[in-house]
């Protein structure tokens, strides 16, 4: 029986329609193509954020997914993958991308394949894929696919054939398709829970002090700080 993927694609995109979401679709077909060619079937789906952008920041707020955004929640923490584009602004992702990563639980993206995708208007930008969007996924312990698709607005046919990349965008997205495909045949993702806990919310790693006080128990420390001792006990308080 041939195995299913789940692959969910989040695009930030600020309009309708945008170049963040074309680059999106074309990640998606992509992948898919290459998955499909490895005999396995694909179940894909997409969310625009910018339809959650008030969920997102009530989440921000209040420490907790709403019932509007618990089915984003559920689709990441579900998909065998995730293809997340975000447009650049000011040699980052978007405020509507970083609040995505802020507002939910970091655990979600543990070991979960993400092919990243960045927009902007010029190649100027690609760069803030490596230099600002991969290091935080990298934080997140997700599992990154080597090839991240940048594309400017000639990569759209939007400028003269002069300014777009020697290397085509659909070479580089059937590039990236291929190496999520292979990560996931691998078996390259957890196969493990989210960070859930048992009563269906989220145990959610904030650095806030009300957290310390809402637990009986001291939060899980890396393996790195493993020797850390509280200035209290130093003290002997």
């Amino acid at each position: 029986m041939p195995r299913t993927y789940r692959v969910l694609t989040l695009t930030a995109g600020l309009s309708t329609p945008s170049s963040t979401r074309m680059l999106a679709d074309q990640l998606t077909a992509a992948s898919r193509t290459a998955l499909e060619a490895t005999g396995a079937e694909v179940g894909a789906s997409t969310i625009e954020l910018r339809e959650h952008a008030h969920d997102l920041t009530d989440a921000l707020l209040s420490h907790f997914p709403g019932e509007r955004l618990r089915p984003v929640v559920d689709a990441i923490r579900e998909a065998d993958a995730v293809i997340a584009v975000t447009p650049i602004f000011n040699v980052g992702p978007s405020g509507l991308f970083k609040l995505l990563i802020d507002a939910l639980d970091k655990d979600l993206w543990r070991g979960k394949p993400v092919l990243l995708g960045a927009t902007a208007g010029t190649a100027r930008h690609s760069l803030a894929l490596d230099f600002a969007i991969r290091p935080m996924f990298s934080y997140l312990r997700a599992e990154l696919v080597p090839t991240a698709v940048f594309a400017a607005s000639a990569d759209f046919g939007g400028a003269s054939a002069a300014e777009a990349s020697q290397d085509p965008l659909v070479e580089r997205a059937h590039r990236a398709g291929g190496e999520l495909a292979a990560m996931l045949s691998a078996g390259v993702g957890r196969a493990d829970g989210s960070g859930e806990t048992d009563d269906g919310s989220e145990g959610a790693d904030r650095d806030d002090d009300a957290d310390g006080a809402s637990v009986g128990t001291s939060p899980a420390l890396d393996a790195e700080f493993s020797d850390f001792v509280p200035m209290g006990r130093l003290l002997g308080h």
